[in-house]
């Protein structure tokens, strides 16, 4: 009899702590995410011709296009530990970096003029950062943050 009374006690106790150990990795998620999303953030810098670069410690720069009509969308992977390992393309957005066993994060970095403005006369773009994980899934198997803030543009040097 005792034991049945440690085993009702002790199966919700175990599921309680199984349940917090996925809150904190989705917690430990969101932060990287919330990194993710700080640190494309400092490292999008304008150029010269109006458009941006991502310049991130010895990796190429990456072309941001000024969104001329519409918007402009890049792919990057990042790793478990929040660190830029490139631009993917957009079917492993869509379907998963499985190719990449590196990558942990998947970020869709979208440009657009904000309504009701132009982009080439140099005013504000919005900015939508969408960090997911895991990588290697599907887009509708990831848990995804949306993280969005405005940037001045600069108008193209004649």
């Amino acid at each position: 009899m005792a034991t049945g009374i440690i085993a009702a006690v002790a199966l919700p106790l175990l599921a309680m702590l199984a349940d917090a150990t996925t809150s904190q990795g989705s917690a430990r998620d969101r932060g990287s995410a919330a990194h993710i999303a700080r640190d494309v953030n400092e490292t999008l810098f304008p150029v010269p011709t109006g458009d941006f670069e991502m310049r991130v410690g010895d990796l190429p720069a990456i072309s941001i296009p000024m969104p001329r009509a519409g918007e402009t969308v890049r792919y990057l992977a990042f790793g478990a530990d929040a660190r830029l390992l490139g631009e993917v393309d957009a079917d492993s957005w869509n379907r998963g970096a499985r190719s990449d066993a590196a990558a942990f994060h998947l970020v869709r970095l979208r440009l657009s003029a904000v309504e009701g403005g132009t982009a080439d006369l140099g005013g504000l773009l919005d900015l939508e950062l969408t960090v997911t994980q895991p990588a290697a899934a599907a887009l509708s198997s990831r848990s995804q943050d949306v993280f969005r803030s405005r940037i001045a543009s600069q108008p193209a040097s004649p």
